[in-house]
């Protein structure tokens, strides 16, 4: 499995390359290979991906994952919300050293398994925590982010509204989308005053569209 999942990032990393102009810095694409590792490891007995081919794994979760990077401003400190198994908070974390990224997800079994491998490998610029976003940041101990990112956590109006209580004024929350875009009039009353500077579509390599819209708080 190890060279399969070798395979797999050094494709995902050729297509991140090429589509989002990315390098990683020393040591992150062996980093990456022992994370995929890990997932791959861990998903036999804690369900953390329903995908578990290693070359769906690479595009479908890593190279996604890698899409956000040049969205995030330097120094970010950064909530991956209902991250999962760690997408796309530890690739973004691997590849910016610069941030700081909080892995949040309301999974016991899932936090476990991060908490476990980021400690394995060493990424240090990244932690997990297990938490229930219910919108009372104080209560749980979260924020203020300059960012919060969202990969299908909820619907993107409901998440705008409860990202803009974790995100410090003038802050950004990013919404990573599927195939499915949210209702044009739903989504502009949920934006509010707020500014919508980016709306990024693309198709990762077997066709899958994706997006990635940024919305910066006044």
């Amino acid at each position: 499995m190890h060279a399969t999942v070798e395979k797999a990032v050094e494709d995902a990393l050729a297509e991140a390359s090429k589509r989002f102009g990315l390098a990683l810095p020393a040591g992150g694409e062996a980093t990456l290979v022992r994370f995929l590792g890990e997932l791959l490891r861990w998903n036999r007995s804690v369900n953390l991906t329903s995908i578990e081919e290693p070359a769906a794994v690479g595009e479908l979760h890593l190279l996604d994952s890698l899409a956000v990077v040049k969205h995030v401003p330097q120094g970010a400190r950064v909530a991956d919300v209902g991250t999962g198994g760690g997408f796309p908070g530890v690739p973004l974390a691997v590849a910016r050293p610069d941030l700081r990224v909080e892995l949040l997800d309301r999974t016991e079994k899932k936090i476990l398994f991060l908490k476990t491998t980021l400690a394995r490998l060493g990424i240090g610029n990244a932690q997990a925590r297990h938490v229930r976003l219910e919108g009372r940041p104080a209560a749980e101990g979260l924020g203020p982010y300059d960012v919060a990112i969202s990969r299908a956590f909820t619907a993107p109006a409901e998440w705008i509204r409860l990202a803009r209580q974790y995100v410090r004024p003038g802050g950004r929350v990013i919404t990573m989308l599927g195939a499915d875009r949210p209702d044009p009039a739903v989504w502009s009353e949920a934006l509010g005053d707020d500014e919508l500077i980016g709306a990024h579509d693309y198709t990762l390599p077997s066709g899958a569209r994706r997006g990635i819209w940024v919305v910066q708080l006044r």
